[in-house]
């Protein structure tokens, strides 16, 4: 079992990653060793909450100005280098349409090219595009859904000059009234790559649901409050040679902590992923013993 403790660079309603931990230097496997290493179990660990909370990051951004903060957040990255320029991408077509009138545009697309955000100790470069679209345009309603085309992530750290890279492809699909909101995600494909040029890449079909402390406290384009996080769904994750098959499920949901300054602003819950490779079989689990803070065991 290992702790993990992680900061968090706020940026309004910045998408919240994680960028993974140092990659261990051999991922084979034998027959004889267990299917994952506890390296290995804490970078599937770190890619899986950077998923999680790249969901929240953007579950309520339902206006045509919603993109303008979606920008990455990386949660390695020290305390103290909070403060960020804004990242505006590039909006069209102008004028944005809403038929319903219900504060989801019909059709509106963001594109990142150029979009740089500095922080004290971090640099952040985006590209590719988010589509954002009413799948109800003639109901007035917070649903809304979300493309992602190469939508990449470059951060470099000023002070070591590592840099790493997060690049979203896919469909991300929500909807919320003021207590509960439910998201999903259809072979969403998020690819990264570490500071010390590993990589790996996670495909997955999850289905969320928040429900908020306070009834009535989701708005839309506004952060989430604190509230629950649960999380069901598969996926496949692969790095290096190795390919491995998860079911990941929650229970108890994570607590998602508004008030938190460490990411992921969880401060208790537990993920549980079963893990299949070559027709072994692990448990790796994710249990949050406060805000920020969490373990990581192999069973």
């Amino acid at each position: 079992m290992h702790t993990v403790r992680s900061s968090l660079l706020a940026l309004g309603t910045a998408v919240a990653l994680a960028l993974g931990v140092t990659a261990c230097n051999n991922d084979s496997t034998t027959p004889a060793t267990p299917i994952m290493s506890q390296v290995q179990a804490e970078s599937l660990a770190n890619t899986v909450l950077g998923d999680v909370a790249g969901e929240i990051a953007t579950a309520t951004m339902d206006g045509s100005n919603g993109a303008v903060a979606s920008a990455p957040v990386n949660a390695s990255a020290p305390a103290g280098s909070s403060a960020a320029t804004q990242c505006i991408p590039a909006k069209s077509p102008t004028p944005v349409t809403d038929a319903d009138n219900d504060g989801v545009p019909d059709s509106v697309r963001f594109d990142y090219a150029g979009c740089v955000i500095s922080r004290p100790l971090s640099v952040d470069s985006l590209s590719g595009t988010i589509d954002l679209i009413d799948p109800t345009a003639a109901t007035a309603d917070h649903a809304v859904k979300r493309v992602f085309t190469d939508f990449k992530r470059i951060t470099v750290n000023l002070v070591s000059g590592a840099k790493s890279s997060v690049t979203d492809n896919g469909v991300r699909q929500a909807s919320h009234d003021g207590t509960t909101l439910r998201s999903s995600e259809t072979n969403f494909r998020t690819d990264y790559v570490y500071a010390n040029g590993y990589s790996a890449e996670h495909v997955r079909t999850w289905e969320s649901i928040f429900t908020a402390d306070v009834a009535g406290s989701i708005m839309p384009n506004a952060l989430l409050p604190s509230g629950t996080w649960s999380v069901n769904g598969t996926s496949s994750w692969t790095r290096g040679q190795n390919s491995y098959s998860l079911t990941v499920t929650t229970n108890p949901a994570l607590h998602y902590n508004a008030s938190c300054t460490n990411a992921p602003r969880f401060d208790a819950g537990k993920i549980t992923a079963v893990v299949v490779r070559n027709s072994k079989t692990m448990t790796v689990t994710i249990e949050f013993t406060a805000c920020g803070v969490y373990t990581v065991t192999r069973s």
